[in-house]
């Protein structure tokens, strides 16, 4: 994450949002989420961001739940789809590349022979929707793991016990993908969970452009870039709420660790007009916390519905059209109380 900071800071430069001067680093914000792994995060991206300035981050006490990253009770259970089975062909070969991997075997004959039930991922003669469902949930936290092991620079030897090389990974992470696909950013689901984020995203668009929104805004007047770090969850439901898609072979899981989408608001001839892209880090790049490449973030700008298909849209036929998606219910309307933490080991 400092890593990944530290190319965001380039970019931000570049663009002419940030000077790169700690005197202007209040045109910069990172809010994380409350949770320790995401105040870490938030911490690593501001040292990356700023490392000559005193940087900081803002986030809420890691006792309370931050409603712009999980909106209602912290102790529920992230808002899903009801579980639904793959409509696809059953197994599919990357579960069954998954279920070999589980089991050490090298073809499928192993697999039927195999005597340790306790590493099967399903049971053939319980084909129905509901063990379809808890096979790909379980199938999607695994292969997210082994991914993990790889992110992290894990030995060789050592990733799905030494048969997770980048292109068994990037097979093996289509099993998360499609369970997020089902019950993440599935609607309504994705409403429920993504309306307050995107309530007041929408609000900080309406400050920027001098109107006064209804909805708090994420940060003050004056300020060129936010970043928040959130969770994969989040990615996914804010794809289904705004109904984008970036799947990109170059990097295969559409969820990954530094993953983001970016909101640009921009002006066209004089008018606001809102962008949202998606930047994806690559495996190899997570791996070896380099991305200094050109080839190290995966980036597209995504077609928007309301603009049939276009990369860019007025920003009112955005907010109108997302306002037919938001599930008002779930917007709280102000901001939560935010702390300010400094980006420095804890």
């Amino acid at each position: 994450m400092q890593a990944l900071g530290d190319r965001y800071r380039r970019w931000l430069i570049e663009s002419h949002l940030w000077s790169g001067d700690c005197s202007t680093l209040e045109q910069v914000t990172v809010i994380a989420d409350s949770t320790p792994r995401n105040r870490d995060s938030g911490a690593a991206l501001a040292k990356g961001l700023a490392p000559a300035c005193d940087a900081h981050y803002l986030a809420l006490d890691a006792s309370q739940n931050n409603p712009l990253f999980h909106f209602g009770n912290k102790d529920i259970k992230d808002d899903d789809a009801p579980p639904s089975a793959a409509s696809r062909a059953w197994p599919s070969e990357a579960l069954a590349e998954l279920q070999r991997v589980l089991l050490d075997c090298n073809d499928d004959t192993c697999v039927a022979q195999s005597k340790d039930a306790t590493r099967r991922l399903f049971d053939p003669t319980k084909d129905d929707a509901a063990a379809r469902a808890k096979t790909l949930k379980t199938a999607g936290s695994l292969s997210e793991n082994l991914m993990l092991e790889y992110a992290q620079g894990f030995p060789a030897e050592d990733v799905a016990w030494g048969h997770g090389d980048a292109a068994t990974i990037g097979r093996l992470i289509s099993l998360h993908n499609l369970q997020f696909g089902l019950t993440k950013r599935s609607m309504p689901a994705a409403s429920q969970a993504a309306s307050n984020l995107v309530a007041h995203i929408m609000a900080s668009w309406q400050q920027a452009v001098g109107r006064k929104p209804e909805v708090a805004p994420l940060a003050g007047r004056g300020m060129h870039a936010i970043l928040l770090v959130g969770h994969d969850t989040n990615l996914a439901n804010l794809g289904g709420l705004l109904d984008v898609d970036w799947h990109d072979e170059r990097q295969p899981d559409d969820y990954p660790p530094g993953g983001a989408l970016v909101f640009d608001l921009l002006r066209d001839h004089g008018k606001p007009v809102v962008r949202v892209s998606s930047l994806m880090p690559t495996l190899d790049a997570l791996r070896h916390a380099d991305f200094g490449g050109n080839d190290a973030l995966v980036q597209h700008a995504l077609a928007l519905a309301p603009c049939h298909g276009a990369t860019t849209c007025p920003l009112d036929v955005v907010r109108d059209w997302l306002s037919t998606r938001v599930d008002d219910g779930r917007v709280d309307a102000g901001m939560p109380m935010l702390s300010t933490w400094p980006a420095a080991p804890r």
